[in-house]
């Protein structure tokens, strides 16, 4: 049995968090400077731009990123000559059948994302790390290995830049 670890990324979740901490800072300061127009004072009178973005990077930015690290679920996948396991702390393990498993697409939907599915083309499971995108390819081969697939490479654009796609269609 293979063991992957990785942080996952929740687009969804990511996004209310970042708008609401935005908000709340924004909210935060206005009641310290009586508004706008005392932000907008507060900015011209401190003086250095560098040190003033030096100040906003380490307290706004920093504790967002801190806590958006801190939100986003540790994911293991285990998988097996039979099934592939998906624990994650506060949710029940997903136990899927390697069976059931009919296509995966890497990098179809969103970047550095793996998306599984059944015969009947219903979504199984998205697994989507923060960084390491050689996890998703690691996964496929790994359940390549106990079933027989047909690959097949592409690629997309995304902001011009061109990225590599993947998909896997079980031969019967």
């Amino acid at each position: 049995m293979k063991t992957f670890q990785f942080k996952s990324h929740n687009v969804k979740k990511g996004l209310i968090f970042g708008f609401s901490y935005l908000i709340i800072v924004f909210i935060i300061f206005s009641l310290i400077y009586g508004g706008i127009n005392g932000m907008a004072d507060a900015v011209n009178n401190f003086g250095s731009a560098k040190v003033l973005g030096f100040l906003v990077a380490i307290l706004v930015i920093g504790p967002f990123v801190v806590i958006l690290q801190l939100i986003n679920p540790k994911i293991e996948v285990h998988i097996g000559s039979q099934h592939m396991l998906i624990k994650q702390k506060k949710k029940p393990d997903q136990e899927i059948p390697l069976e059931d498993i009919y296509s995966m697409k890497i990098n179809h939907s969103l970047v550095n994302q793996l998306q599984i599915f059944d015969q009947q083309g219903q979504l199984i499971i998205t697994i989507h790390p923060q960084q390491d995108m050689q996890i998703i390819y690691g996964i496929a081969a790994e359940i390549a290995q106990h079933i027989s697939f047909t690959q097949e490479k592409g690629s997309r654009k995304i902001f011009g830049n061109p990225i590599e796609t993947m998909s896997y269609t079980r031969k019967l």
